[in-house]
């Protein structure tokens, strides 16, 4: 009988989620439906099972994963050696005095670390964006150029050698710092000055959250993989270093699974050296960084492999409503389209995935909206919903493990980077300062989502 309605509250609660996302309600208005009928899913769910649930928070604990964390640590050695390499990502060239080895093994380990660096810099990082705004539904800018222009290369070689120096934490810390400066600058202008600035920048930061701003099932797999690989290799090297797992299991909202946890002893932990605690505390991070090249090359295997079944047409950006692909204008594919086949003021009639769509040319010959060419990687578009939800997968899986990972470095309470700090840097006043510096940068990043 418990199972009959284990099922119907599952099911009940899965309809009403998908019911609100194909409302048009604003973001939101979804989002707080959603969280509360959630909320309620999750209490009503902890009755029928017997689980301790906290606000539609469950916590399903197993012994499995901790079974498998012990059969993973077997081969000690490799895991200290992913920590350490961890440790080369996450702090360059300055991990050389963070690092426990020989100096031949350190300088071994910082190369690799640094090789890997250069790859996701310059060819994972830069996708993300693109990949991102497509599968989000985000505009990344006008014009009729196919690809995004490189950036300026002097400053690109600053943030090259920024990042061979201190690692992604000063890459994602300068960042942060950068933008927040920019945001704040914006607010005094709009404030003081009674500009527009700030309605004109976009937040520094926003929330992941399948089925709102990004598919619902592809979303939640992607965070069920980030969260697996990323608890799994903090529970690995709790294991290698001797530190009991006080449980471990899944952690679910309602009926959605938010991750998995492993729950190691913090008091045992904090008596072991400093060693000990860098490689538990950093291997999070590095199974995220080295997750996302992973996929990335599964992506670039993905999107060779399934040329022949592509969409092709144009992606609109502006001028036309949200995620519309113009296939054909007057009847000619667009990729077929002569140049200069359009005239100022010629009446045409464009084939979109929406229908058919009547514009007049204006008097420059243009028609009012900006797009990129579907040829572009990150904007592919598949008929067939497998391919399709193959796709998405991928890129949410590559980009947010790669983003995860190096904001996870970042110096802020709860996160790794705040427990790599202080243990890398034996001076509480130092540490307390960086912060609160990041954490009103952070802070600051948020402010545009209040001029909206």
């Amino acid at each position: 009988m418990d199972r009959i309605k284990l099922f119907a509250v599952i099911l009940l609660t899965a309809i009403a989620i998908w019911a609100i996302v194909q409302t048009e309600l604003a973001p939101t208005i979804k989002f707080i439906a959603s969280i509360a009928i959630l909320a309620f899913a999750g209490e009503i769910i902890s009755r029928i099972a017997n689980l301790h649930s906290d606000w539609g928070l469950i916590l399903l604990r197993t012994q499995k994963g901790i079974d498998i964390a012990k059969e993973l640590a077997k081969r000690e050695q490799f895991w200290n050696l992913f920590a350490d390499f961890g440790l080369a990502l996450a702090y360059g060239i300055l991990s050389f005095f963070i690092i426990k080895r020989s100096v031949k093994q350190r300088i071994g380990i910082i190369f690799s670390a640094l090789i890997t660096i250069t790859f996701l810099l310059l060819f994972v990082s830069p996708t993300i964006l693109p990949f991102l705004s497509y599968t989000l539904g985000m505009p990344i800018g006008g014009g009729r150029a196919a690809h995004p222009e490189a950036a300026d290369s002097l400053f690109s070689f600053a943030i090259l050698g920024m990042v061979y120096l201190g690692g992604f934490a000063a890459f994602i810390t300068m960042s942060l710092l950068m933008y927040a400066f920019i945001v704040v600058t914006a607010v005094f202008s709009t404030v003081v000055m009674g500009t527009t600035a700030i309605a004109d920048t976009a937040p520094g930061l926003t929330l992941i959250l399948p089925g709102i701003n990004i598919p619902l099932f592809e979303g939640l797999l992607a965070l069920i993989i980030i969260l697996l690989v990323h608890e799994g290799s903090h529970a690995v090297l709790s294991v290698i270093g001797k530190i009991p797992i006080l449980s471990s299991g899944v952690a679910f909202f309602g009926i959605i699974p938010i991750g998995a946890f492993v729950e190691p002893d913090e008091k045992r932990l904090a008596t072991k050296s400093k060693e000990v605690q860098k490689r538990v505390v950093v291997a999070g991070s590095a199974a995220n960084l080295v997750t996302s090249i992973f996929f990335f090359l599964l992506l670039i295997a993905f999107l060779s492999l399934s040329t022949p079944f592509k969409e092709h047409g144009w992606y609109v950006m502006e001028g036309m409503d949200n995620g519309t692909i113009i296939y054909a204008i007057n009847g000619i594919p667009v990729e077929n389209l002569p140049e200069n086949y359009t005239a100022p003021n010629m009446s045409i009639n464009l084939t979109t995935n929406h229908g058919m769509v009547e514009r007049t040319m204006n008097e420059t010959g243009g028609f009012g909206i900006s797009y990129i060419p579907m040829d572009y990687a990150p904007f592919t578009q598949y008929e067939n919903p497998i391919l399709s939800f193959i796709f998405k997968t991928l890129v949410l899986v590559f980009a947010l493990n790669f983003i995860i990972g190096v904001v996870n470095l970042l110096p802020l309470p709860f996160f790794d980077g705040m427990r790599l700090l202080e243990l890398s840097v034996n001076n509480k006043r130092f540490t307390d300062f960086v912060m609160y510096l990041i954490l009103a940068a952070f802070l600051s990043n948020l402010l545009p989502w209040f001029f909206k």
